[in-house]
């Protein structure tokens, strides 16, 4: 009996060991995907919000611990910044739906990858972020791209198709009606632009516009070409005027100035110069 009781803390940790083991082997691949993206998508809403609240406040850090929807959302030390706070907790439930982007459909490792990729350009996040320098901006969005792939290493693709069953299967579909028949699978296969969220804020932006994403190459029209030249005959005339006409005007002042400084000649009496007429005077 006394032996049975030594026993009894060893019977009891292994019954709590051992569950957990057997549920992780028990637990299919798409789930544990779905796990890995929910905790993916959930590190980079606080990597975003981290970022931007340190840059709001000089002498404030937001928490290591805040990294779950709900402790984000109990978060109130916002002082003196009322809007910041709301624009803070309307992205925090707005980040939260990027969780039901992936699960559904498609479930492989491309899928999975597209679907993080697209929360680094939805109009909220770029919105989110605007308060942030554009060397900063472009910094979080790198850092954000590497915790990707980072994520995306430790994808379960054992159930993912074949590239070349998935080849098979798109050339399989017939194309629809008005479509040329030599569209790629590839482009067949690819799942559209998904809509934005809802606004981030409840007042509407008028002048706001869809931003560009930063792998994308800016196209110029005429405009463009006409302020380049422009400011180019402005930087010439400038270059002029500093190496040729400033000079030759200092100059000139110069000149002037020496002249205004030398006293003029008084004019020399003759020394038979005949005495002035005084009779005038005598009268």
């Amino acid at each position: 009996m006394f032996r049975f009781r030594q026993l009894l803390p060893l019977f009891l940790l292994l019954w709590l060991v051992v569950p957990g083991p057997l549920r992780a082997q028990m637990e299919t691949p798409a789930v544990a995907n779905k796990r890995l993206f929910d905790r993916t998508v959930d590190e980079l809403n606080f990597r975003t919000m981290e970022t931007v609240y340190d840059k709001s406040f000089a002498r404030g850090k937001f928490p290591a611990s805040l990294r779950t929807v709900k402790a984000r959302q109990e978060f109130n030390n916002f002082p003196g910044r009322d809007d910041l706070k709301k624009l803070f907790h309307n992205y925090n439930d707005i980040s939260a739906r990027y969780k039901s982007r992936f699960g559904k459909g498609r479930t492989d490792l491309v899928e999975f990858e597209k679907e993080l990729n697209t929360i680094l350009v939805d109009r909220n996040f770029e919105f989110f972020i605007r308060v942030l320098p554009r060397d900063e901006r472009v910094a979080l969005i790198r850092s954000l791209q590497r915790y990707i792939k980072q994520g995306a290493a430790q994808f379960n693709a054992s159930e993912d198709p074949a590239p070349e069953d998935l080849a098979t299967d798109a050339a399989a579909v017939p194309p629809a009606d008005g479509e040329t028949a030599t569209l790629a699978p590839a482009a067949a296969a690819e799942d559209p632009q998904p809509a934005p969220e809802a606004s981030l804020t409840s007042v509407p932006d008028a002048g706001y516009a869809a931003p560009r994403s930063l792998d994308v190459a800016p196209r110029h029209d005429w405009m463009d070409y006409l302020t380049l030249m422009l400011a180019s005959g402005s930087f010439l005339l400038l270059l002029y005027l500093v190496t040729s006409v400033l000079p030759d005007l200092r100059t000139r002042l110069d000149a002037l100035a020496e002249n205004e400084e030398q006293p003029a000649p008084r004019p020399r009496r003759r020394a038979n110069a005949l005495p002035e007429d005084t009779y005038e005077n005598e009268e």
